[in-house]
């Protein structure tokens, strides 16, 4: 209906005002007053300069020239300096909900994408220890946003990136050594100064076969067995994770490791910069000449000792991406990568990707709250920091909603009271149990023998609490395609909220099983669309819809 009316406000500009008046970017916006009207506009004002006219006027003279029109619109006024409000024909509510009905599981998805091909990479921990709360933050919005490209009709593919190589996995295979040592009884096995301290690799250790592992490090160098336990340790870790995000609800199209970038991967991104003149030698070392793409330095691709840095390896990775058909990379990186952005998309230009190729969304921290204060982050003291704790503390549905609640690059204070509790005052409680009581009235109306009907006559619903419920199961295919467009999952469950409530005040004011059977069957198809609704958008944040509660 949006581009409906958006489609006669051109036309009608065009023949008003000429093309250029036609040409103005259109705004359509859900009044803060509803009582004006279903949908409302400021083109007037944005006119009026242009067109030297009051916003007034301009507004009086379009809604003249509309209501001469046969349209779907039941009204179409005027308010304050020149804001135009239209109020849309309830036939046009009818045909909405029985297009929700007639979709079912398919209602919300969209072409606005038009399989435009994006890939989402995210988490990407490094495997040297347990997911934590800002990793499962991470988590829910990456995978929400993927379904969210993929219900709005992008071609979308997710990938984890493992940071398998480098001073932290030496590090880790050095501290795995010295746990397993001390597992065996074989000394106090001493853990490198600067090494990996959790008492997860105690755990990991006791995993392993210490048969297999004996034999293995026999007759190897020190250097050798660091690298040996390594690949145990980086295996082990991220197959705890899998495990771990698999409960979460988050899989990934593919984990790739950073391992497979050498050594071609490399060398061919290396060699492409040079290639583009874009190399120069200092002091032994190879240097990209960031700074004439934007950066504020140049960067170092390769140590004066040969070695290839970790910035040259993220811009093989990103080769490999666009390579792939890629057409659009959108990164989730945690706070403390901020200020790698820029650096990055320099890379992107050099690289002839575009820097907009690369598209980066920071995932801000997370204070976890008991009782009012802050959890400290301190396994030692037996306060959880895991993903794996997280879900056993609150459950994997609060866990992901409360993280989707709000924009992900604002600070996140996660009330674990507030999640655990089973009444209105938590959120994603509300909206379950919204669900469930939809499903209780579809239950109790079969157990009374009355049947929903395929032909049930909707222009039967005229109460306004009936139409305000219809008017926001409307919206769900543009708040789809709005947070998929704008990257903002936390739109999905203010939207859910929203439905909530309208359906609370429907099921408090209109009786859905009554003597009238023609508005019995009217109402119910009204609940089966709120609860398709629903149960379609908490399956868009792998959150379970339950019949009962």
């Amino acid at each position: 209906m949006e581009n409906e009316i958006r489609s006669l406000l051109g036309t009608a500009l065009g023949e008003l005002f000429g093309p250029e008046a036609a040409a103005v970017n259109l705004v359509l916006e859900v009044p803060r007053d509803r009582s004006h009207g279903d949908l409302a506009t400021n083109v007037a004002m944005s006119l009026a300069r242009t067109l030297k006219k009051p916003p007034r006027k301009i507004a009086e003279e379009l809604v003249a020239h509309l209501e001469g029109q046969d349209t779907f619109l039941e009204s179409i006024t005027i308010a304050g300096p020149g804001f135009i409000n239209f109020r849309i024909g309830s036939s046009i509510w009818h045909h909405s909900l029985a297009d929700i009905l007639k979709k079912k599981t398919a209602y919300g998805r969209t072409h606005a994408g038009e399989d435009f091909p994006v890939m989402v990479e995210y988490v990407s921990a490094n495997p040297t220890g347990p997911l934590n709360v800002v990793n499962a933050r991470a988590a829910a919005f990456g995978d929400t946003l993927v379904r969210l490209f993929d219900a709005a009709g992008y071609k979308v593919a997710s990938e984890f990136y493992i940071n398998d190589v480098g001073r932290q996995i030496d590090l880790l295979g050095e501290s795995l050594l010295a746990r397993y040592e001390q597992v065996q009884g074989r000394g106090e096995g001493q853990i490198p100064e600067d090494g990996y301290q959790g008492e997860y690799l105690i755990e990991l250790a006791q995993e392993l076969d210490a048969k297999e592992i004996d034999a293995s490090l026999a007759d190897k160098s020190d250097s050798e067995k660091r690298d040996i336990m390594s690949r145990h340790a980086v295996e082990k870790l991220r197959a705890w994770q899998e495990k771990d995000l698999k409960a979460y609800g988050t899989q990934f199209d593919r984990w790739f490791y950073q391992h497979e970038l050498y050594p071609q991967g490399v060398e061919d991104t290396f060699k492409l910069l040079q290639e583009k003149g874009l190399v120069e030698e200092r002091d032994g070392a190879q240097w990209f000449r960031a700074t004439q793409f934007g950066d504020d330095q140049d960067r170092v691709l390769i140590r004066a000792n040969g070695d290839p840095t970790y910035f040259l390896a993220d811009l093989a990775y990103h080769t490999s991406k666009e390579s792939r058909g890629i057409k659009r990379s959108i990164d989730i990186w945690g706070p403390d990568h901020h200020g790698y952005i820029e650096r990055m998309q320099s890379a992107m230009e050099a690289l002839g990707f575009g820097r907009d190729w690369l598209e980066v969304l920071i995932v801000q921290q997370v204070n976890l709250l008991s009782d009012g204060k802050q959890v400290k982050m301190s396994k030692r003291k037996g306060e959880f920091i895991t993903l794996q704790d997280l879900i056993e503390e609150v459950g994997k549905d609060a866990a992901r909603f409360f993280f989707l609640q709000r924009r992900a690059e604002s600070h996140l204070d996660f009330d674990l009271d507030l999640a655990k509790k089973e009444n209105d005052e938590n959120p994603v409680f509300y909206v379950k149990y919204a669900h469930a009581r939809i499903s209780g009235v579809i239950r109790k109306a079969t157990e009374q023998g009355v049947s929903e009907s395929q032909d049930a006559d909707l222009s039967l619903l005229k109460e306004a609490p009936e139409l305000a419920l219809i008017k926001v199961l409307h919206r769900f295919p543009a708040i789809i395609a709005s947070a998929a467009a704008q990257r903002e999952p936390h739109r999905l469950t203010t939207y859910l909220r929203e439905v909530a409530q309208a359906f609370h005040l429907f099921y408090h004011e209109c009786r859905v099983i009554s003597d009238n059977s023609d508005l019995t069957s009217a109402r119910l198809a009204l609940c089966r669309a709120s609860q398709i609704v629903v149960s379609n958008g908490l399956s868009l944040m792998d959150i379970s819809a339950p019949e009962r509660m």
